[in-house]
């Protein structure tokens, strides 16, 4: 079992990986802002709190000492990342160097596996086939180019990294739809569900060719379809009409789909197809509305 760090470990991200993970026997160390709410791992065994701010690099030091693994998740996310270029590119590209430097002063280095982002790739409607994990970064907002500069000081370090380019995550909550959702009617999409994040996170643990790899994390066949049929099967389970919603007019958003195969054969991830997905959805939906 590995001594593992979590940064951002107090977010949605953080807390479903850190279970899993502890689930599986590995001590964790939670690391996150002070002002965030830790009382969800109050129970937890093995677990370790460490309250800091990887802009600060004086808090680092604990939180990385005999760590083997660090899952790097700290980002500022969209829509805020849209919001200030400046903050987010302190966050999500000088946070990563000061966790990178900080890896470096410990002996030995631990391992960082880093969540990147398929946006990096920006606008490939253009392209007719699957989108590879050494497909061109052609970045076309903030969060993509943090994600970018952040890749670049990561392999341009010393640390044995992982680069995971994460696709858009699917969570089964009962949620107001996005207006308008990010994509067209007729782009290709496909999501990924968060439970396979991790579990593909979970697996790369034990999987020691993974080092110095960027992949692809995505859903999966199942998951290829239109941005017009994901949006019709989701409101059907949620009961909202496609009318109801609107998408993306005046350009494309960065989905696509992908090749996953390698990924997929390293960590054998892939376990929630679509139709898994819009069950657990319709669960999610009827215990919420008491039905």
């Amino acid at each position: 079992m590995a001594e593992i760090l979590i940064t951002g470990g107090a977010g949605n991200f953080g807390r479903t990986l850190g279970n899993a993970l502890r689930e599986k026997g590995h001590s964790l160390r939670l690391f996150d802002l002070p002002s965030c709410d830790f009382s969800f791992c109050d129970a937890w065994e093995n677990t370790r709190v460490i309250a800091g701010d990887i802009l600060r690099p004086e808090t680092l030091p604990e939180a990385l000492e005999g760590a083997q693994w660090i899952f790097h998740l700290a980002a500022v996310l969209p829509p805020a990342s849209e919001e200030d270029r400046r903050r987010t590119f302190r966050v999500n590209v000088e946070g990563t160097r000061c966790v990178v430097d900080a890896c470096t002063c410990i002996r030995p280095e631990p391992n960082l596996v880093f969540a990147s982002s398929v946006s990096v790739y920006g606008d490939t409607t253009g392209h007719s086939g699957l989108i590879r994990s050494e497909h061109p970064v052609n970045p076309d907002d903030i969060y993509a180019e943090s994600k970018v500069e952040a890749e670049k000081v990561i392999r341009a370090s010393q640390v044995p990294w992982v680069n995971l380019r994460i696709s858009g995550i699917a969570i089964p909550e009962f949620l107001d739809p996005p207006e308008p959702w990010p994509w067209t009617k007729e782009q290709r999409i496909e999501l990924v569900s968060l439970a396979d994040v991790v579990t593909a996170m979970l697996n790369l643990v034990d999987v020691k060719a993974l080092l110095n790899k960027t992949l692809i994390i995505s859903g999966g066949p199942t998951w290829q379809v239109t941005g017009e049929d994901y949006v019709r099967h989701w409101g059907e389970v949620m009961e909202i009409p496609l009318e109801e919603m609107s998408f993306l007019e005046d350009r494309n958003g960065w989905l696509n789909w992908y090749d996953s195969s390698e990924s997929q054969a390293l960590l054998a991830y892939q376990k929630t197809t679509l139709k898994d997905f819009l069950a657990q959805l319709k669960v999610a939906v009827d215990e919420a509305t008491g039905e």
